[in-house]
């Protein structure tokens, strides 16, 4: 074999479809090599999907057998680095321009190897390769399909991966623009890249373009090799393939049995993939020099699916800075400057190329941008609050201070922390599971760690909440009487905020285990037994002991408890009358009344924190459960 980094993989897949489980693919073998533009093609349901997902390690588990690099086993995280994956559905963030989105992707996927001023040559001259340089002021959003695969290829290139995986590349697109995509994919292989796509049924143009044929049927190989030997092939097998007949089309219907049962007589004589007598012979690029790693000599048993991957002299196989063709290629390093480094100060891991402290700069960068456009959510949930603050402003009108309306007082202060924290919890559970396909494609082709996305995804929803909540308390606080001192105008909102935050964190983990569809059926269930034991409609101490549990695991108990003691507690003074008696003209005995006298303020504030800090952890590692099983 020639030198090359080998990829060994025992395929007995069982997949587990509606409570009964099958073989996807059948001790399948192969060989993928550097240089060539290979397809992975099959009818539909014949496990080329589930095969490409293993070779990128997008599935993880479910499979045995053992996968290998030069011989060796595979380091995943490792391989995950060196390799790329563009998936089918190549959800891009809509409100970016093209060269934004190639910005982050330069400075999340490429180190400080290179200078900020080579990144932006790198990204003008691979969107001039790949034809999108015309329109890198247009947002994603705006692009035509073909514009858009294209731009998917191109941020993954950016950090010039050796081995690159592509889902239905082509799928979506007219003639033109899919032999546009193909020849691209054509020009990265030749460079010396191992390009593996799986293709459905290919046009006669487009299947000459391929360099290696890889087809299988019901999950095994009937076929692998050059895509101008299978005439030659299935002619050994008595099976002549008509004159003038795409070949590819003609394999399809074999493999679907279109001529009979013919498909295990392809299987036997391709050895399900470990026979290479109908390869090509092997390609050579002179834009690349390959390197031998060390190899460990090894024979292991069952099928096996070799990859290989291009390596080079000058560079280990970690590096981003690999020789390609001159729109690709690095450009020159510029004299170093006096900046701030935060790989100082925050250390870097083997698995990202980037630290910890840059990635969630970047994001909170990208972040910031992308809800300055985006103005749908963050102008309803602002315009929500606005006018929801008038009319409860205009229902309590003047109340604050009146002994007779205490009670209705009391009401205005429960409706205050439960439309925020219902507009909070929404917020969450409609936004963040259509970012949640994005998110997984980054997260997988290591652009950032979940944590950096999800620490600056929270840090920057701090400023819109705060300025949501601040205008509703405002215009509701003033209109309503309250009385005018700035400790418990500060006490509230404070609460309010910490309810919102809380609910937010609640909101995240149901975004995180349900759709938006679902989030909406099943959210009000969550938030039932907080609202049930919160305190409102039956005190503790009118409460069965046995629920008293409930009561103290609701964060809505401690938010009408702090929001309550900021109005009515802290000695307030008398109220004023206008009736001939009032019972509750002393805010201490209202406190006593609604079994309140003994809260505690700051036990609220901890209470609320400590649950903060629950949902959002819970939601954080619902999130990691949900990104490595892919749901």
């Amino acid at each position: 074999m020639s030198p090359c980094i080998e990829e060994q993989l025992g395929a007995e897949l069982t997949v587990k479809r509606q409570d009964a489980s099958r073989d996807i693919l059948k001790d399948i073998s192969g060989e993928f090599r550097s240089g060539e533009l290979t397809a992975i093609m099959g009818p539909s349901g014949a496990g080329k999907s589930t095969l490409l997902d293993i070779l990128a390690g997008f599935t993880e588990g479910g499979f045995t057998g053992e996968i290998l690099v030069n011989k060796q086993p595979r380091d995943l995280k490792r391989f995950r680095r060196l390799s790329a994956y563009i998936m089918q559905d190549h959800d891009l963030q809509p409100h970016l321009t093209v060269l934004e989105a190639m910005h982050f992707s330069a400075n999340l996927k490429i180190g400080a190897e290179l200078s900020p001023a080579s990144k932006k040559i790198r990204m003008n001259e691979i969107l001039r390769a790949i034809g999108l340089h015309e329109a890198k002021k247009t947002r994603t959003g705006r692009l035509s399909g073909g514009q858009k695969k294209r731009l998917a290829i191109a941020l993954e290139i950016v950090n010039n991966p050796p081995v690159m995986f592509f889902d239905e590349p082509t799928s979506g697109l007219d003639s033109s623009t899919s032999t546009q995509c193909v020849a691209l994919l054509k020009q990265l292989a030749r460079e010396g890249r191992t390009i593996i796509c799986t293709i459905h049924q290919p046009s006669a143009l487009l299947f000459n373009m391929f360099d290696h044929l890889y087809a299988v049927a019901e999950g095994e190989c009937i076929y692998t090799g050059g895509t101008g030997n299978i005439v030659s092939f299935l002619k050994e097998l008595d099976i002549v393939c008509p004159e003038h007949y795409n070949p590819s089309d003609y394999l399809l219907e074999i493999a679907t049995h279109d001529y009979g049962r013919l498909n295990d007589n392809l299987v036997e004589k391709m050895m399900n993939g470990q026979s290479n007598f109908y390869r090509n012979p092997e390609p050579f690029s002179p834009t690349y020099e390959r390197k031998l790693l060390p190899i460990k000599e090894s024979s292991p048993d069952g099928p096996m699916v070799l990859l290989e991957m291009p390596l080079f002299p000058e560079h280990d196989e970690c590096s981003n800075q690999r020789p390609v063709s001159p729109a690709l290629a690095k450009p020159k390093k510029l004299a170093k400057k006096l900046s701030f480094n935060p790989e100082r100060w925050c250390g870097r891991d083997a698995i990202y190329t980037t630290s910890f402290c840059r990635q969630f700069s970047l994001l909170l960068l990208r972040t910031f941008l992308i809800l300055s456009r985006d103005r749908s959510l963050m102008t309803m949930r602002f315009a929500i609050h606005s006018l929801i603050a008038p009319l409860i402003g205009m229902l309590y009108y003047g109340i604050g201070n009146q002994a007779a309306q205490i009670f209705n007082n009391y009401n205005y202060v429960f409706f205050s922390i439960m439309f925020l924290m219902f507009t909070a919890f929404s917020s969450m559970t409609m936004a963040f599971p259509l970012e949640l396909p994005i998110i997984t494609r980054e997260h997988f082709n290591r652009w950032y760690s979940l944590r950096a996305y999800y620490i600056a995804m929270t840090v920057a929803d701090i400023p819109i909440q705060m300025l949501c909540t601040v205008t509703y308390i405002l215009i509701t606080y003033y209109m309503t009487g309250q009385p005018p001192e700035a400790f418990r105008v500060g006490l509230f909102t404070l609460i309010c905020l910490m309810v919102a935050w809380v609910a937010q964190g609640l909101g995240l983990l149901v975004a995180s285990l349900f759709d938006v569809k679902n989030g909406a059926v099943f959210g009000p269930f969550f938030i039932c037994p907080f609202l049930i034991f919160s305190g409102f409609f039956i005190h503790l101490t009118d409460a069965h002991p046995v629920m008293h549990w409930l009561f103290h695991i609701s964060f809505l108990k401690y938010a009408l408890q702090g929001a309550s003691l900021a109005i009515f507690g802290y000695e307030r003074p008398r109220m004023d009358c206008d009736e001939t008696y009032c019972h509750f003209v002393l805010p201490k005995k209202f406190l006593k009344e609604i079994d309140m006298l003994e809260a505690d303020y700051v036990e609220a504030v901890i209470a609320l924190s400590v649950i903060f800090f629950v949902f959002r952890v819970s939601a954080f590692y619902v999130m990691q459960y949900r990104m490595k099983n892919k749901i």
